[in-house]
C-alpha cells in the first residue's frame, strides 16, 4: 500500500495547525487513492502526548509513530511515501531535510484540495481553515527504539512536567491584536466580542511573550516580522490578510503564523465565537 507522511509539530497550545491540515488534506487524498496516512512525532513527551494523539486521531491518521531522528530518516526510506506534508515551518522543515526530503513547496491550505493530482510531493502547508476531517476513532501509537535520543526542548520539559501533574490548571490565554492601520467600527466590534484587546507591535517584547492568542490584521500586505520567531511556544498567531487575493509565491514570513486567513475581517473575526473555533483559543 502507498502511503502519506505527515509530520506532527507539537506546540504548547497542541499539534501545530498546520499539521492537523495536512492531516485533513492526506485523508482526502489518501481515501482517493487508496492510501494510508501515517504521522510522525519526534520524542517522548509523556502524558503531554495524549493530546498529540488524540488530535491526530481525530484529524485522519491512520497511524502515529513517535520516533527519533534516525527512525524517521529509516521510515522514509523503508516506505518511499508518495507524499510527506507539514507544517511551512523552520522546525518541520529542518526535520525534513535531516531525513533527505525537501524542499517543501510552500502551499496555503484553505479546504479540501480539488485535484490531489496536481499536490506535490513534499508540501509545506500554511493553515488556511480549520482541519475539515474528523474521524471517530482513537487510534494506538507506536514507538520506536530510538525515540529516547530526541533531547525536548525546555518548554517541552516543563510541560511533561505539568501533564502528569493533578494540581495544574489551565486558562485560556489572552487575545491581542496588532493592526498596521486604523481598523473598521465593524471588526473593532467583532474583536471586542472575543476579548481581544490592540497592542502595538513595537512596543510588545515577543521574547517576554509566553502565551497568549495574537491577531494579526495585515491590511498592506506586509506580512510578519522576524521578531515573532522570539515569542514564546504558548503564543498562537492568526495572520488575517482581509480580501486581498492570495496567489503567486508564498511569502516567506507565513511560515510564522499558526494561521493564515483569507477574507472580510468582520466577518472572519465573528467566527471565532463558534465552538470549533474556541479550541483553537484554548
Amino acid at each position: 500500500m502507498a502511503h502519506i507522511v505527515v509530520y506532527l509539530q507539537r506546540t504548547a497550545r497542541g499539534l501545530h495547525p498546520g499539521s492537523l491540515v495536512s492531516l485533513s488534506m492526506a485523508r482526502d487524498i489518501a481515501n482517493a487513492r487508496g492510501c494510508s496516512v501515517l504521522s510522525v512525532c519526534l520524542g517522548d513527551a509523556g502524558a503531554f502526548d495524549d493530546r498529540v494523539i488524540v488530535q491526530g486521531s481525530s484529524a485522519g491518521a491512520d497511524q502515529i509513530v513517535f520516533l527519533g531522528p534516525a527512525g524517521i530518516q529509516k521510515l522514509f526510506n523503508r516506505l518511499m511515501p508518495r507524499h510527506v506534508f507539514a507544517p511551512y515551518t523552520r522546525e518541520a522543515g529542518s526535520v525534513l531535510a535531516q531525513a533527505g526530503i525537501g524542499p517543501m513547496v510552500g502551499r496555503w491550505v484553505s479546504g479540501p484540495v480539488a485535484d490531489p493530482s496536481a499536490v506535490e510531493a513534499a508540501v509545506g502547508v500554511v493553515a488556511g481553515a480549520l482541519p475539515w476531517v474528523q474521524a471517530p476513532l482513537q487510534i494506538e501509537p507506536e514507538y520506536e527504539a530510538d525515540v529516547t535520543q530526541v533531547e525536548l526542548d525546555d518548554w517541552l520539559v516543563k510541560a511533561v512536567e505539568s501533564a502528569t501533574s493533578i494540581t495544574t490548571t489551565v486558562e485560556q490565554p489572552s487575545i491581542m491584536y496588532v493592526a498596521n492601520e486604523e481598523l473598521d467600527d465593524e471588526t473593532k466590534k467583532a474583536a471586542s466580542s472575543i476579548g481581544a484587546y490592540p497592542v502595538e507591535a513595537n512596543k510588545l517584547d515577543f521574547a517576554k511573550l509566553d502565551s497568549a492568542t495574537l491577531l494579526w490584521f495585515d491590511a498592506k500586505g506586509e506580512g510578519l516580522p522576524t521578531t515573532l520567531f522570539e515569542r514564546g511556544p504558548g503564543v498562537r498567531v492568526i495572520l488575517l490578510t482581509g480580501e486581498r487575493d492570495i496567489s503567486g509565491p508564498m511569502d516567506a514570513s507565513w511560515g510564522m503564523a499558526d494561521f493564515v486567513l483569507s477574507g472580510p475581517w468582520a466577518e472572519t473575526v465573528t467566527k471565532f465565537n463558534g465552538q470549533a473555533w474556541k479550541t483553537m483559543f484554548a
